[in-house]
């Protein structure tokens, strides 16, 4: 029988290494590994047959990156048992995109749900609003891009989101990016990754921060920038400063039609950074018995607060970080 040449089967040898080498963090199918493994060592062939040991070097090692590409692609790839919705789109503001993998396409509020692997960016001018099947609000401003794993869990490639967990199952919200890992204690959030630099905003709550085994925590009305070489600057943000203004734009509006005046209040209060407070109990008493009608989906907080109080006896003013409500005079 005639052998195969010491060439071939040196070549052989090369590809196996290099693929050995690329790695592969969740193992794939085996049917998939063989299909590229062999796909990868005929091409080599073919190419050999034609072109000097410098040449077929230089697609060896396309081979191997070609294999780690295509191994990072199953990576996340979930099986069919896991593609459960995680998470929902709640509002859409400009240019917003979803994909898998390398594909991308268009996102508008009539898509219904997102499973494990989803990936979702802004463009420039663009924002997202989603609700996770935890419960929470997750929020991401222009130039963004995550990827969903859990309800819970989510990767910042780049740019800022803000994060509500009010009315979830409770903590344990966990955010990696590429500066470091963040896990909520029960708060409103948001953060902001570039490259190796973070920037943590605490509007309610408090947050951790994992980076490279030493843990920073914020604590509300704080802002922590962690630079480069580890060092971190604190400084004082008020609930109410007008960079939480973004984050309200695109906050989840409740369905208001039939329910009474002070959920509308409970709500804006909540999402303005404010305490909500009436000038009497007649007046509380007031705004649980008004009953709104209308649509305010699309609506900024205090737009919409703005809208469906004029139609009532009922209005407010902002004084620090308190919201006064109180029965309109002169009526």
């Amino acid at each position: 029988m005639e052998q195969e040449p010491q060439d071939h089967r040196d070549k052989d040898d090369l590809v196996a290494s290099l693929i050995r080498a690329a790695g592969r963090r969740t193992e794939p199918p085996e049917e998939a590994y063989r299909q590229v493994l062999g796909a990868a060592t005929d091409a080599l062939r073919r190419k050999t047959a034609q072109r000097h040991e410098r040449t077929w070097l230089l697609w060896a090692g396309a081979a191997g990156v070609a294999v780690f590409a295509i191994a990072l692609m199953l990576q996340w790839t979930p099986p069919a048992a896991q593609r459960e919705p995680i998470a929902r789109i709640e509002r859409v503001i400009g240019a917003v995109e979803q994909g898998t993998g390398d594909v991308w396409s268009p996102l508008g509020e009539a898509t219904v749900a997102f499973s494990r692997g989803t990936q979702i960016r802004t463009l420039a001018g663009g924002a997202a609003g989603l609700m996770l099947e935890s419960g929470a609000s997750l929020r991401l401003a222009a130039d963004t891009e995550i990827m969903l794993d859990t309800p819970s869990h989510l990767y910042l490639r780049r740019g800022t989101i803000y994060l509500d967990n009010f009315g979830s199952g409770g903590t344990g919200y966990r955010i990696e990016t590429p500066a470091g890992t963040a896990r909520d204690v029960g708060t409103q959030f948001e953060l902001k990754v570039s490259g190796k630099t973070l920037r943590l905003r605490v509007r309610e709550g408090r947050v951790e921060i994992d980076r490279a085994g030493a843990l920073l925590t914020g604590s509300a009305g704080e802002q922590l920038e962690l630079d480069l070489l580890g060092g971190v600057t604190r400084s004082p943000l008020a609930a109410t400063d007008v960079a939480w203004q973004w984050a309200e734009s695109v906050a989840p509006a409740p369905d208001i039609d039939g329910q009474p005046a002070s959920v509308l209040l409970a709500w804006v209060a909540r999402e303005t950074g404010r305490q909500l407070h009436y000038e009497s109990t007649a007046v509380e008493t007031r705004a649980a018995n008004v009953i709104l009608h209308g649509n305010i989906r699309h609506l900024a907080p205090l737009a919409a607060l703005d809208a469906m109080l004029a139609t009532t006896d009922l209005e407010y003013t902002l004084v620090g970080d308190t919201m006064e409500v109180h029965v309109r005079t002169g009526l």
